[in-house]
C-alpha cells in the first residue's frame, strides 16, 4: 500500500465504509472501530460489536474479490478438516464498490517469539500435513473455488504461465546471482517433474510462525493469511517455504510433526531446494529495482551455498 493510500482522509473514508458494512451485516453499528495499519493492499479495521469482535478488510483493488473468495473457500475446507483457522463470515462486493470481507477476530499473539516455539513448530507440521491432504483440481491460484469459468491450469501450464519459472531463472543469470551451471541444474530438476503424474493439493504457501496465532500457553488459535494459498505439488512446495526460516533443529521438528522421516525426505531434497531457490526471484527483483547491491551480494552468497554448513556442495 503506497503512502497516498495511508493519508488520514483515505483512512477516514474506509473507516466509514467499514462502519456501514458492519451495520448492514449485523443490523447495528459497531461500538468501536479501529484502523490497523496493513503492509498489504487492504484497509483493515478491528471492530467491537454487541455480536462480538470482528475484522473488516476492504481492498481498493476490485480484482481482490477473487482472493477473498479463495480465502473463504480454503478456510472453510481446512476448518472442516480440523485445522484451526480464521472464520470468514462474509465476502462481498457491492455493485461498483470495493470488495470486502468480515472475519471473526482471532485472539492471541503471533507465534514467532513464544516460549513454546518448538512445540508450536511440531504442531504446525501436523497441521501442514492435514492441509496438504486436501486434494484439489488444477494448479496455481485458481482451482476448486473458482466458479467464473476460469480454465484450470495443468502442471506444465502453471510452471510456464503463472509461476514463470524460466523467467525467474533468467533473472538469476542476468544479475549473476547463480552460475549457468546452477541454473541448468535447477531447470533440469523442475523439468523432471513434467513427466510425473502429480495430483495437486492445497497448500497454505506461507505457513510460517508469523502466520500462526497462539494463546498464552502456546496453543494454536488459528493459522491466518490464506489469500495466497495455492493448488500445487505437496509437500515439496509447502515445505520449501515453511522450513525456510527455521533452524536446523526446528526443521527436524516440523518434518517430524508432518510425519516424514529421513527416508521420505531424501528423495524430495532436490525439488524442495529448487522451489526454495527459485522463489527467491521475487526478493531479488525487488533488490534490483531499488539498487540494493548489498542485498544482492547477500543473496549471491546464500544461494551459492556459502552459508550451508551441513553438506559438501
Amino acid at each position: 500500500m503506497d503512502e497516498t493510500a495511508e493519508r488520514p482522509v483515505t483512512i477516514r473514508h474506509y473507516r466509514q465504509l467499514a462502519n456501514e458494512i458492519i451495520e448492514k451485516h449485523f443490523g447495528k453499528p459497531p461500538q468501536r472501530i479501529v484502523y490497523r495499519r496493513s503492509g498489504r493492499t487492504n484497509f483493515v479495521f478491528a471492530v467491537n460489536h454487541v455480536e462480538g469482535q470482528f475484522i473488516v478488510r476492504i481492498s481498493p483493488d476490485l480484482s481482490r474479490i477473487e482472493a477473498f473468495k479463495k480465502e473463504l473457500w480454503a478456510t472453510q475446507r481446512v476448518r472442516e478438516a480440523g485445522v484451526p483457522s480464521t472464520e470468514v463470515l462474509l465476502v462481498e462486493q457491492d455493485e461498483d464498490s470495493e470488495p470486502y470481507m468480515i472475519t471473526r477476530r482471532v485472539t492471541g499473539t503471533e507465534a514467532t517469539h513464544h516460549p513454546q516455539r518448538q512445540r508450536i513448530i511440531h504442531e504446525m507440521g501436523q497441521y501442514a500435513s492435514i492441509i496438504n491432504s486436501i486434494h484439489t483440481k488444477g494448479f496455481g491460484a485458481h482451482f476448486d473455488w473458482t466458479n467464473n469459468g476460469f480454465k484450470r491450469r495443468t502442471w506444465g501450464d502453471y510452471l510456464e504461465n503463472e509461476w514463470e519459472f524460466e523467467k525467474r531463472l533468467q533473472l538469476f543469470l542476468a544479475h549473476k546471482v547463480l552460475s549457468h551451471r546452477a541454473v541448468t541444474k535447477l531447470r533440469k530438476t523442475i523439468d523432471e517433474t513434467r513427466t510425473l503424474r502429480i495430483k495437486p493439493s492445497l497448500i497454505h504457501a506461507d505457513l510460517r510462525l508469523k502466520n500462526v496465532m497462539v494463546d498464552d500457553d502456546g496453543e494454536i488459535a488459528a493459522i491466518i493469511d490464506w489469500e495466497e494459498c495455492l493448488s500445487t505439488i505437496a509437500p515439496q512446495f509447502e515445505l520449501s517455504i515453511s522450513l525456510h526460516d527455521l533452524s536446523i533443529d526446528e526443521k527436524h521438528l516440523f518434518i517430524d510433526g508432518y510425519g516424514l522421516d529421513s527416508e521420505a525426505m531424501a528423495p524430495m531434497a532436490d525439488l524442495l531446494r529448487a522451489f526454495n531457490i527459485i522463489n527467491y526471484s521475487d526478493a531479488i527483483e525487488r533488490a534490483v529495482e531499488v539498487k540494493d547491491h548489498k542485498m544482492l551480494a547477500e543473496f549471491r552468497l546464500r544461494l551459492s551455498g556459502g552459508l550451508d554448513l551441513y553438506s559438501l556442495c
